[in-house]
């Protein structure tokens, strides 16, 4: 009995030995796996960082190399044309490699000035709708009057140049005292009809007083660094030829400080008084 009971007694020492042992290497192996799986997430991990730094530092590169951040573009735009330095406008324009809008007043498209408008289209330029006869008191006398004004450049545009315009804008632009009794309403029509509106931020001021090129340049210059997408106000009448003196020069300096250019149908988003 003795005997069994050592022989016993020494086999459960035995078990227990082996379960001991056993539970170190199973210990020794999970913790062997868990750092060989922390070392590989770590090396992953600092793979991964690398890589999207290359990433980010090519991205910035490609930015600055496609010009695509702070992209500036001006927005150069004429009222009351055609006239007779209107050619003289598209000779400088096309000179600078530099695109307008001339917002033209209906009555002045006789003859002559149908050829103007047909080199403003062929030359890449846009043509806007400003008014047929640039009288305030025919134009605003109703809300009727002032869409049938604009309608009538639209359909003559259409009819004599096959060409459909996008753009308005208002003579005095959208805020003026005139228009204020009906705005809302007129507005309303004009976006039913197809078209937008566009006002400007940038003023040449070239039709107010006695301008000189200097006033001109001023006024220019100290508005339009304002904006990523200024909309400069010029006008294309026969009185205007100290804005065709100084035009050269508003394009060549917006040109030094990184600007290009475009027709207004392009800009992001319309230019609008009030908004």
């Amino acid at each position: 009995m003795l005997n069994k009971t050592n022989n016993n007694k020494h086999s459960d020492v035995k078990d227990t030995k082996n379960v001991s042992s056993w539970t170190f290497k199973e210990k020794l192996f999970c913790v062997t796996a868990l750092l060989i799986v922390s070392v590989c997430m770590l090396m992953e991990r600092a793979g991964y960082k690398n890589r999207e730094i290359k990433e980010t530092e090519s991205y910035g590169v490609n930015n600055s190399l496609s010009g695509t951040e702070n992209k500036k573009t001006a927005f150069l735009t004429f009222d009351d044309g055609p006239s007779t330095l209107t050619a003289s406008y598209l000779d400088i324009l096309k000179e600078e490699g530099a695109k307008a809008t001339f917002f033209i007043i209906g009555q002045q498209v006789d003859d002559d000035m149908s050829r103007i408008i047909n080199r403003e289209i062929d030359e890449g330029h846009e043509i806007g709708i400003h008014t047929y006869c640039h009288e305030a008191n025919v134009i605003y006398a109703t809300e009727d009057s002032c869409y049938k004004d604009v309608m009538k450049i639209k359909d003559q545009l259409e009819r004599q140049f096959n060409y459909e315009a996008k753009l308005v804008r208002f003579p005095w632009g959208s805020a003026n005292g005139y228009i204020s009794p009906f705005r809302a309403n007129i507005i309303d029509r004009i976006h039913k009809s197809g078209l937008e509106y566009e006002d400007w931020n940038v003023s040449a001021e070239d039709s107010v007083g006695t301008p000189t090129v200097d006033s001109i340049l001023n006024n220019v210059r100290k508005d339009y660094k304002k904006y990523d997408e200024p909309v400069i106000l010029m006008h294309d009448s026969g009185c205007n030829k100290k804005t065709l003196e100084a035009l050269r020069t508003i394009i060549r300096e917006l040109k030094a400080d990184g600007y290009s250019f475009g027709t207004l149908s392009e800009r992001e988003n319309p230019c609008h008084f009030l908004e």
